[in-house]
């Protein structure tokens, strides 16, 4: 194994699969079903990064940003002092499909100083502006990222925009050295989007549920060579908390 540092995913289990976390550097697409859980594996790593002192940006194109805060309660009050310091929360829902409805704009007048509105995010070239802003003025080694969700963006702007901007800022985050997750919901593509999803990063993971059991599937792992990586691992949600049921297969 290389003695490279490898950085957890927040789930201790789930970096036992992956021969020890992550590197600095990767890019892991989830391609997942309905009802898998998918949500917690996101938050147990953003918490991770967060009580690591590193920073955390968390773009989501699904919720309006009431929903937002709702569902992202329960993680901020397992967080450190300062969170709000490392924590960036990206709205980019509003302004796309809330189509810049005043309900969404009004809730800025009281929002928490964490969650910030994009007004660019209808846009894919406006938004890929956008987000060379905040690959320099935010993005530094070990910065986590999550995109919430990639099958949304392509639904926003088209299967060859969502295309390009994965194609360019998978690459880019992999030279910053920084750590992220993208969402995709696997039956939403055909399978040459997916393909070429999966030829740009490093790491794929499925979750799916069969006979009503929810499993887990590294399908592409990167520079990790032993077979357990690659086996199917049953997984259940106890509380908010992943747990892996390693070696049953």
């Amino acid at each position: 194994m290389s003695q490279e540092e490898r950085y957890s995913t927040g789930i201790p289990k789930l970096d036992d699969v992956l021969e020890g976390g992550l590197f600095l550097g990767e890019n892991v697409v989830w391609e997942v079903e309905s009802g898998t859980f998918a949500r917690e594996f996101m938050m147990a790593f953003i918490k991770q990064g967060i009580m690591e002192g590193n920073s955390v940006i968390y773009f989501d194109f699904i919720y309006p940003p009431q929903a937002l805060v709702f569902h992202l309660q329960p993680l901020v009050k397992q967080l450190p002092d300062e969170w709000e310091k490392r924590f960036l929360v990206l709205d980019c829902f509003s302004e796309s499909g809330g189509q810049g409805e005043l309900v969404f704009s009004d809730f800025y007048d009281q929002a928490p100083s964490w969650i910030r509105k994009v007004p660019s995010s209808r846009d894919p070239d406006r938004f890929h502006h956008f987000f060379g802003r905040i690959e320099r003025e935010f993005i530094t080694p070990c910065t986590r990222l999550v995109f919430y969700s990639l099958s949304m963006m392509e639904q926003i702007w088209g299967q060859k925009e969502a295309l390009v901007f994965f194609s360019h800022v998978c690459p880019a985050l992999y030279a910053y050295g920084t750590l992220a997750y993208w969402l995709v919901i696997r039956k939403a593509h055909p399978l040459d989007f997916l393909a070429k999803i999966e030829h740009t990063t490093q790491i794929v993971i499925n979750l799916s549920k069969e006979q009503n059991q929810n499993c887990l599937s590294v399908r592409k792992g990167g520079r990790r060579y032993s077979p357990s990586t690659y086996r199917r691992t049953e997984y259940a949600l106890e509380g908010s908390e992943i747990t892996l049921q390693l070696n049953k297969y």
